[in-house]
């Protein structure tokens, strides 16, 4: 009886958002297309609200689905998924109303509603997926549909390329999840994910199979390609051809599908050596990248581009370093506020071209500078003694926590740092303990909800230390190097480095002139 209920109160925003695509396609009443696309999502978002405290109090529940050898059509409803379900239903329906008004009067505004229906149910279809046929099935089909959504105006030349270059990368990935699959599939022989977290459990860590091995291999591969992590990005950049809705929707929803897919299978990253090690490293070497550009881009969306690469990065480095919780709690914080960035972007260039935006300056004063490091490195450990974080056992938080604190040094020595430091400086220090204590609240919050849906956090390995503390210590650096910037900029080397950065240090060249000469200029999907 409840799993009855739980099918049939999530599938039926997924088959009303399948229908709607239907009816696009026979331009059917718009007026009746929007009263749907709004009904839909809303079902969905309660269906989430109420299924997360069920399963937080009853447990999982999974669908009987058609099955073959293991194989099959299930769907599975734990902490996760609705945690995600309930994301995306939310997302959904703001960029849902929001393309209500994008394209009214566009001879297409029916049809674009169709396809963007489609692609939010293949992604609800995605998270509440509870065998690895349907996961890989249902990611394939949402990588196409966003390619059909990428195409939208064909005629748009650089939108095309974007959505070649979307599409060569995606079939890479596809294949090594497919092959990761059978990889699986050949040491527990099904496809079930309930039977292989058991049996990933209750395996020997001393005796782990090659096979475990090279499948966890593959699929951070997978997840890298997914969420643009360099030097395969370069299409994360040229999307901003598309509708803004399209672009709020990949980069609140789409991109997340690589940490969630790293979530998922965290119980097979937990008994593996080199693939957490790999995950970690790819992961912070693009949250640096993408930081470090994202702050030198003239046009709002482009920064908003490398900001998505930089916060993938740094989700992707969270679960390689294990901490799951932290990594969905960073994946939800991010997709709401980059669907708010990106729906918003045209009236923050309205606020600039009208002159309504703030204009900060900083004075360039050392000893206000090292003020500002001083207090903010005091600040830092008091919270966390007060929150009694262990630095035995949970020494990966506190690595975590101390790169999200290089970004609100930054803010509290420009603050300190600044005409008006007296208020600004209040503001910020008020700011800084707020979200601090709301890291490491919310941290184990997600952590004790999450139950046993996530791997024990773990004492990490000497060489994971040291590379972790090493990663600490670069962001640390660069921030350093950023807050002396009025002291630097005027020097020659500063700023053909601020040149080059802008340029994204040319890393997407790579990737762009080798599909070019793949490619011929009348080459079509």
């Amino acid at each position: 009886m409840v799993q009855s209920v739980f099918t049939s109160a999530f599938l039926l925003p997924i088959i009303t958002l399948f229908f709607i695509g239907i009816l696009a396609s026979f331009k059917s009443r718009l007026s009746l297309i929007m009263r749907l696309t709004k009904i839909a999502p809303s079902i969905g978002l309660f269906s989430a609200v109420i299924g997360a405290f069920w399963v937080f109090d009853q447990g999982m529940v999974e669908s009987s689905g058609i099955s073959q050898y293991g194989l099959g059509l299930s769907l599975r409803f734990d902490q996760l998924s609705l945690i995600m379900y309930g994301m995306v239903s939310i997302i959904a329906l703001v960029i849902l109303r929001f393309s209500h008004n994008y394209l009214d009067g566009d001879a297409q505004h029916i049809k674009f509603l169709g396809r963007l229906s489609l692609t939010v149910a293949l992604v609800q279809l995605l998270v509440l997926s509870g065998n690895v046929f349907l996961l890989w099935v249902s990611w394939v089909a949402t990588s196409m549909a966003l390619h059909r959504l990428l195409t939208f105006y064909p005629e748009r030349k650089k939108a095309k390329l974007a959505a070649i270059k979307k599409f060569i990368v995606a079939r890479i990935g596809d294949t090594a999840f497919l092959i990761a699959i059978c990889l699986v599939y050949s040491v527990f022989h099904t496809g079930h994910l309930e039977s292989i977290f058991v049996e990933l459990k209750n395996l020997n860590t001393q005796d782990i199979p090659v096979q475990l091995e090279l499948a966890a291999f593959l699929l951070v591969i997978t997840a890298g390609l997914k969420s643009a992590q360099i030097p395969f990005h370069s299409w994360l950049l040229d999307v901003m051809e598309a509708p803004t809705p399209v672009s709020a929707l990949l980069h609140a929803g789409l991109i997340n599908a690589g940490p969630f897919l790293m979530i998922r299978f965290a119980y097979l990253l937990d008994v593996v050596s080199i693939a957490p090690i790999m995950l970690f490293a790819i992961g912070a070497a693009t949250a640096f990248y993408g930081a470090l550009v994202f702050t030198t881009q003239p046009t709002i969306k482009t920064a908003l581009a490398y900001s998505s690469v930089a916060h993938m990065g740094f989700t992707l480095m969270v679960c390689g370093l294990g901490v799951y919780s932290a990594s969905l709690l960073h994946l939800v914080a991010h997709s709401f506020y980059k669907a708010h960035a990106f729906l918003s972007s045209g009236s923050i260039v309205d606020q600039v071209q009208t002159k309504q935006a703030s204009n900060f300056k900083r004075k360039g004063s050392i000893w206000r500078i090292i003020l500002g490091f001083g207090i903010a490195i005091s600040l830092y450990i008091t919270i966390a003694q007060f929150w009694k974080i262990n630095a035995n056992t949970e020494y990966q938080v506190l690595i975590i926590g101390g790169i999200i604190f290089t970004g609100i040094i930054s803010l509290l020595i420009n603050a300190i740092d600044s005409s008006n430091y007296k208020f600004s400086t209040l503001i910020i220090l008020v700011s800084t303990v707020g979200v601090l204590m709301s890291f490491f609240c919310l941290e184990q919050f997600m952590h004790s909800y999450l139950g046993n849906q996530i791997p024990e956090l773990s004492v990490p390995t000497p060489f994971m230390m040291y590379l972790s503390g090493a990663t600490l210590l670069l962001f640390f650096f660069t921030v350093l190097i950023q807050t002396l910037s009025p002291v630097l900029q005027k020097g020659n080397a500063f700023k053909n480095f601020g040149v080059h950065a802008r340029n994204g240090f040319y890393a997407h060249l790579i990737i762009d002139r080798t599909i070019k000469s793949l490619l011929s200029k009348n080459y079509k999907i």
